[in-house]
């Protein structure tokens, strides 16, 4: 059976590690679509869409992240969201630059934010490398941001039907015992698995075939499986929503235009129709 994007957890029986590994590759695919991307801006893409959905899973599973690419010098920027749902989407940003900025050779940052249990913004940005490793980032995130060390890896292969994308997290939990020694047997287990491409097209981006082979020889514990896919929420009536806090005088222009006004989503390209007559009703509601 092919695989399906998923995000699959697991722990040694130890209680000294734990991984969240993910598929994202047609989630990637449809962002990388949807946006028009190609090349290295297409892998950087794909790349960050793993990140934020690994960030999720790890930091806040029951709430809604978004991880952000800034280019320094007006170069635009990447966007990711994942959502607990599971649907997760991607937004480029051109600069003012003729071409896409590329992460190894413009300096840029990498902002990490999530929703808090209170409604509360958590927010942290780093530094991403000069060789702009998404990877790396991330682990510069986790362990400055959040104080986690954690051991990390993303990866992707767009375009093609050797297309390939995800990632992992390994973190070493409290429960370990000899902390220091585990830790020392993780990071050189981990050194096979810094560039993981390969591997990832080989298995067709598996998460489950990506666990066993970290964790190859240590007994562990499958947890929970969580499905990923492209997914947007823009709609109609959020459409009609963010219409409807603009002033009367601005409605009234509209109308006045005599033409339906038409507006495109960004992030998936959905296109929404809002006729005159229910821009009267909006002057009638005001």
């Amino acid at each position: 059976m092919p695989e399906t994007d998923a995000v699959l957890r697991a722990m040694t029986n130890d209680g000294a590690f734990r991984i969240i590994a993910a598929r994202t590759t047609d989630t990637a695919q449809a962002v990388i679509a949807a946006q028009e991307l190609s090349g290295l801006a297409a892998q950087d893409m794909a790349d960050l869409l793993t990140t934020a959905v690994l960030y999720r899973e790890t930091m806040a599973p029951s709430l809604r992240v978004q991880c952000i690419v800034r280019f320094e010098e007006d170069a635009g920027q990447l966007v990711a969201d994942s959502h607990p749902d599971g649907w997760t989407r991607g937004l480029f940003q051109k600069g003012s630059g003729e071409a896409p900025a590329d992460i190894r050779k413009t300096r840029a940052t990498l902002q990490m934010m999530r929703t808090l249990p209170n409604s509360d913004l958590h927010r942290g940005v780093v530094e991403l490398p000069e060789n702009g490793n998404l990877s790396e980032g991330f682990m510069r995130y986790m362990q400055l941001s959040e104080q986690i060390v954690s051991m990390i890896s993303v990866g992707s292969v767009v375009g093609g039907p050797d297309a390939a994308a995800g990632g992992y997290v390994v973190q070493l939990l409290p429960e370990a015992a000899e902390e220091e020694a585990a830790m020392e047997t993780m990071t050189k287990r981990l050194e096979e698995f810094v560039e993981i491409r390969e591997r990832l097209q080989a298995s067709d981006s598996s998460p489950s075939e990506l666990i066993e082979q970290i964790f190859e020889g240590m007994p562990f514990t499958w947890l929970q499986r969580s499905d990923i896919r492209f997914g947007c929420q823009c709609s109609q009536l959020r459409v009609m929503t963010t219409l409807s806090v603009l002033n009367r005088t601005d409605i009234q222009e509209l109308v006045e235009e005599g033409e339906p006004l038409s507006i495109g989503c960004d992030y998936c390209g959905a296109s929404y129709t809002v006729e005159i007559a229910q821009l009267q009703g909006l002057l009638s509601a005001s």
